[in-house]
């Protein structure tokens, strides 16, 4: 069972971070049950819960995640103001997932049977290490209320647009890495590296968003790899 929760997880994080644009959330806070692409975000929840069950007889399993899923991002759209409002989101949306698993009866496919549920884990830390955390450490500093005035390489700043992103799922997926070998001086020496580098550059309050960001993205991993490390065993 914890294979089929693990896989519906799996399903929730490719529908809601990989298949949902910026453009997307802000359609569905405007116009909340009036936006279509609010029910097309839910079509795809439902088509990813049932593909990644493997089982035909999931579909209406698959359709109460998808409807519950539809009615909490409406309830979110109307709460946008709510305080911590992403993070219940979530919360709400995994506790739904994992009850509609155990309500399931149909049993495991045989096809997951002989599929290691390590390995399993294994990518959804993957997953979440990529598109969700970058997400994720977004929100934490609004909620924060962590404002700074950011340039980009449009404005002769020097930085380079959606680097910092892509720097921070490279560094997530080696800290990830480093803690599944039990390497936790190399992730030290990474952010000792990071933190020296961006406070060389002299702008102390965006030398300190960045930080803030870095710890959070190292915090993340570490937190994926640590789990994974101590309910497997690795």
């Amino acid at each position: 069972m914890v294979r089929f929760v693990l896989l519906q997880i799996i399903a929730h994080t490719i529908s809601d971070f990989y298949f949902q644009s910026d453009e997307s959330c802000a359609d569905k806070a405007k116009n909340g049950l009036k936006s279509p692409k609010l029910y097309v975000h839910a079509l795809i929840t439902f088509v990813c819960a049932w593909l990644l069950s493997f089982s035909f007889n999931f579909w209406w399993v698959a359709f109460i995640i998808a409807a519950t899923h539809l009615l909490v991002d409406a309830m979110k759209c109307y709460a946008s103001n709510c305080k911590g409002i992403f993070f219940i989101d979530q919360i709400i949306h995994v506790v739904v997932i994992v009850a509609a698993c155990y309500l399931w009866k149909g049993g495991l496919p045989d096809c997951l049977c002989c599929w290691n549920e390590k390995y399993i884990a294994l990518l959804l830390g993957v997953l979440v290490c990529i598109k969700p955390s970058n997400i994720i450490i977004k929100e934490i500093i609004k909620e924060a209320n962590i404002k700074v005035n950011k340039g980009s390489a449009d404005d002769n700043t020097g930085d380079l647009p959606n680097a910092g992103k892509l720097i921070g799922i490279v560094e997530r997926l080696l800290s990830l890495v480093f803690v599944l070998l039990g390497q936790y001086e190399a992730v030290g020496f990474i952010i000792a590296a990071k933190s020296l580098l961006r406070f060389a550059e002299g702008d102390k309050a965006k030398s300190e968003y960045v930080l803030i960001g870095t710890l959070l993205s190292f915090s993340l991993a570490i937190f994926v790899g640590v789990a994974i490390k101590l309910y497997y065993g690795l």
